[in-house]
């Protein structure tokens, strides 16, 4: 089999870009890979592994669907049959495989076909979004006895969330393990109050990532916990979101699976009012002609990785190029609202008006980019601009 080649100065520019790029959104082909275990059981190893493999398939998928679309199209979705799954999906990887005579277990990462998952939505007219967040810092505050804790122990909050593993959704979450620059950043009272000055210290421990206060409060007995959950955007005062939801803990559940179940909720709605803000009408599609300073190859070829990671971006063709910069067409569907949100999730920064619009690599400024409310904020499920309390039983 023939190996490519790169000429060193090439790989060597490669390699600086690959440096110089900061944490960003999902990549596409990351969205659409989805990671489950299995686990079936059979009348012989093979035949075990058969089933296991072909219903880890299925849930992969349908986990995939929830990834994309939001909870009130789910029930559109028949189940998937062979040639449907067959025709969606590109290859998988195996992991961790235990067998017995009869039984099979391993943990499956299935890859999805984009453009025939996209073509299966919207012959079904179902509205879906495949923007990515970056990374959200998640601080769990724990309301008892009148004072809200965030690094102290006990916390079971904050050990639940740090165990719980969400849902792979298209807002990836990630709970700070609490050092010394965590615990400096911020405490729980200022997290609860939402400080800006402390959320942004939190945040720059980060990447400059937002923040999400979820703060729970415990009912007596164990009998329920109440969540408010809000997404500030350090920096941006007045551009959060909040959710709020109360869970009643079933006959005989654990303390631990009732905050596992609240985890789970606060993660739904979270990346539910994401979807809703970011889903693209693929029939409205218009082109922006852009300058991107740079200052040598790697500053461009930096950029054009990152718009080639952009959903909302069909296209982008190079117009000219100086040792000022680039000036480059894009062609994008949505709106220029979501352009611009898009384009921030993988660090690159739009700004300016027509026809001066500029696209510069990613900063401090896109801290001051706001993630763009629902269209219907009340249509969102747990959307709370009132405070409204959802109840989850």
């Amino acid at each position: 089999m023939q190996k490519s080649r790169v000429c060193g100065g090439v790989a060597l520019i490669l390699a600086l870009v690959a440096l110089a790029v900061p944490a960003s959104a999902l990549t596409r082909a990351e969205i659409f890979t989805v990671s489950v275990p299995v686990d079936a059981t059979a009348a012989s190893a093979t035949a075990a592994r058969d089933a296991a493999r072909l219903d880890g398939q299925r849930r992969a998928f349908a986990a995939l669907l929830d990834r994309l679309t939001l909870a009130k199209d789910r029930g559109r979705f028949p189940a998937a049959s062979d040639t449907t799954l067959n025709q969606v999906t590109i290859g998988f990887e195996v992991a961790n495989e235990r067998r017995s005579t009869v039984r099979y277990l391993a943990d499956y990462t299935f890859h999805f076909r984009p453009d025939v998952v996209e073509q299966l939505l919207r012959d079904r007219g179902v509205s879906f979004t495949e923007t990515a967040s970056k990374p959200v810092v998640v601080l769990p505050v724990l309301e008892t006895g009148g004072k809200p804790l965030l690094w102290d122990d006990p916390n079971p909050w904050r050990e639940a969330w740090s165990s719980a593993k969400p849902p792979q959704g298209l807002v990836p979450m990630r709970v700070p393990l609490g050092e010394v620059e965590d615990v400096s950043a911020i405490d729980g009272a200022k997290a609860d109050a939402g400080d800006d000055a402390r959320l942004q210290a939190i945040s720059a421990n980060y990447d400059h990532a937002d923040v999400l206060v979820t703060r729970a409060t415990i009912r007596p007995g164990g009998s329920g916990v109440d969540v408010s959950t809000t997404r500030f955007i350090p920096g941006s005062p007045g551009g959060e979101q909040s959710w709020v939801a109360s869970y009643t803990a079933n006959q005989g559940e654990s303390e631990k699976d009732l905050l596992g179940r609240a985890i789970a909720g606060t993660a739904a709605q979270v990346n539910d009012a994401w979807k809703q803000a970011n889903m693209l009408d693929y029939s409205q599609s218009a082109t922006l002609t852009v300058s991107v300073p740079a200052d040598d190859l790697g500053d461009w070829l930096a950029v054009r990785q990152r718009l080639a990671a952009t959903t909302a971006v069909q296209s982008s063709q190079l117009l000219s190029l100086d040792r000022h910069g680039a000036r480059v067409q894009l062609r994008y569907v949505g709106s220029p609202d979501q352009l611009r949100v898009g384009l921030a999730q993988n660090n690159l920064n739009l700004s300016g008006s027509d026809p001066d619009w500029v696209l510069q690599q990613g900063g401090s400024s896109l801290r001051n980019t706001p993630v763009p409310p629902p269209a219907n904020p009340a249509s969102s499920p747990g959307f709370a601009p009132n405070s409204a309390p959802a109840s989850s039983q």
